[in-house]
């Protein structure tokens, strides 16, 4: 059993979700055009209505199929699945990896379709920087007695953009657990400090956490919603 296992969120706390899916979204223009590239984003929604997550393979799927006259199906995969994930990793991501692997186990945990979201952890450089350790669930909210189970810990920090996921997992582990809100994204933008007691600690960027060290992420030093400055 490890002293500190760390999980990390993948889309918008190590890596730039928005961004890239502003390029992939230029990218299918170049492909499609203006006017099949919105119905792949129709079918995009069409999927992650019906299945809850969201499912690129499956979109691609049910884009070929039902939108006749379609480009290729080489070259639509090539631009969802070709695609430079190493441009859109946050600068200090791999140092923040490496910090952390000095003193605790970092995990990746993420959630989405097993084919795409773990090509995407494996292509941007992640899967290797964890030594393999990624995890991926359909709503990862609802998976930590199996996280616990893979990654038995005395205590457990949460690194994540979304107030959802640190609100299930408090109520799942309480003490047993520190939350680490990264205010980066869509999500986390417009979230107010000291916003919630289910948050520990919130910072500006992942590379904040390069301030903590693993009596802060194992709740000793530090106050509710504190940043790593103690504001």
């Amino acid at each position: 059993m490890a002293d500190l296992v760390v999980l990390l969120d993948v889309d918008n706390t190590l890596l730039d979700n928005d961004s890239l899916r502003a390029r992939l979204e230029d990218g299918l223009v170049e492909v499609l055009g203006e006017e099949s590239a919105g119905r792949f984003w129709e079918k995009y929604e069409e999927v992650r209505l019906a299945k809850d997550m969201v499912d690129l393979p499956e979109t691609i799927e049910r884009f070929l199929s039902d939108c006749p006259g379609a480009p290729d199906a080489k070259r639509v995969r090539a631009a969802v699945y070709d695609f430079p994930f190493k441009d859109f990793v946050y600068p200090e991501s791999l140092q923040v990896l490496r910090h952390i692997s000095s003193f605790a186990k970092p995990v990746i945990l993420s959630d989405g379709d097993q084919m795409y979201q773990r090509h995407k952890i494996r292509e941007a450089g992640l899967e290797a920087a964890v030594g393999g350790d990624v995890l991926v669930y359909v709503h990862k909210e609802e998976e930590f007695d199996d996280v616990r189970a893979r990654f038995p810990a005395e205590h457990y920090a949460m690194v994540d953009d979304k107030m959802r996921i640190h609100t299930a997992l408090k109520a799942a582990l309480g003490d047993l657990v520190t939350t680490v809100m990264v205010r980066q994204g869509r999500y986390a933008r417009d979230l107010p400090r000291n916003s919630s007691p289910d948050l520990d600690i919130m910072v500006d960027s992942i590379g904040d956490l390069l301030k903590l060290d693993a009596g802060q992420l194992m709740g000793r030093c530090c106050s509710s919603s504190r940043s790593p400055n103690g504001r």
